[in-house]
């Protein structure tokens, strides 16, 4: 019996689309499916935590969507524009000019300051930083006082503010987070989940943002999970009670599809 295709979405209303996204590992007989046929689109202006039990294809999800990785079959497109065809440096100019990063790790370059840190993807792009561009968001993260200091100056919520800048300066279509808030404290965690929904009710911005935690999806507009490589339903207006009790049960599947 052949597995019904999900519905293609419009790439105009998207910031991104993934169309029957499939990402296969190996060869012969010792492949993975880590993706198996994902079609989706995140609407311009939104906020969506993607989530799902460990082995479902989350962070594989993530790196297909934000171009990081190519998927074996299907296709992506970022801002209207279909990255399959694209040779790696116009990849990487995409990413420098339409998407933006946060991460768990924070990922900074420990001897440059915050200001340099922020402004260091334009640079490499061969671009003059808009100085007022950079003030503004520093301000609006709360690091107004900090651009000369260094990471190893901060705490480790300011460190990922600083991130949160530099994803935002360019004002880049879509903002892929990975388990933004998985280093920090409830409280900091909380403060750096704000920061993701500013520019999605303020600029239009998209914000994706891979998570193992209720609480930080339930910041977002909708949480969409992922089980075995395949989507396995959505919550809008999510509660951390709600988006916990999904899990529960789909982290249950899996054990039964194991030991079953």
């Amino acid at each position: 019996m052949t597995k019904k295709r999900q519905e293609a979405v419009l790439p105009s209303e998207h910031s991104v689309v993934l169309q029957d996204v499939r990402r296969v590992y190996g060869r012969g007989g010792n492949t993975v499916t880590a993706l198996d046929g994902i079609s989706i689109g995140f609407g311009r202006g939104t906020f969506t935590a993607v989530m799902g039990p460990s082995g479902s294809g989350k962070s594989t999800f993530l790196h297909c969507a934000a171009g990081l990785d190519r998927p074996t079959s299907g296709s992506v497109l970022i801002d209207g524009l279909p990255l399959a065809g694209m040779k790696e440096y116009q990849l990487t100019e995409l990413r420098r000019e339409r998407i933006g990063f946060v991460f768990q790790s924070f990922n900074l370059l420990p001897a440059l300051t915050v200001w340099q840190n922020v402004v260091l993807p334009q640079e490499l792009d061969g671009r003059r930083p808009n100085k007022a561009a950079v003030r503004e968001v520093l301000e609006r993260v709360g690091l107004s006082d900090k651009q000369r200091n260094r990471p190893g100056e901060l705490s480790g919520g300011q460190q990922q503010r600083v991130a949160i800048a530099r994803a935002l300066v360019a004002r880049p279509a879509v903002i892929f987070a990975d388990e933004p808030t998985g280093a920090l404290d409830t409280q900091t965690a909380a403060d750096v989940l704000e920061l993701l929904r500013e520019p999605v009710r303020t600029q239009g911005q998209t914000v994706v943002m891979v998570t193992h935690d209720p609480v930080a999806a339930s910041y977002a507009d909708q949480v969409v999970f992922l089980a075995d490589g395949r989507l396995a339903g959505s919550l809008i207006a999510p509660t951390a009670e709600q988006v916990a009790d999904r899990m529960t049960h789909l982290g249950a599947r899996g054990k039964l599809a194991v030991t079953g």
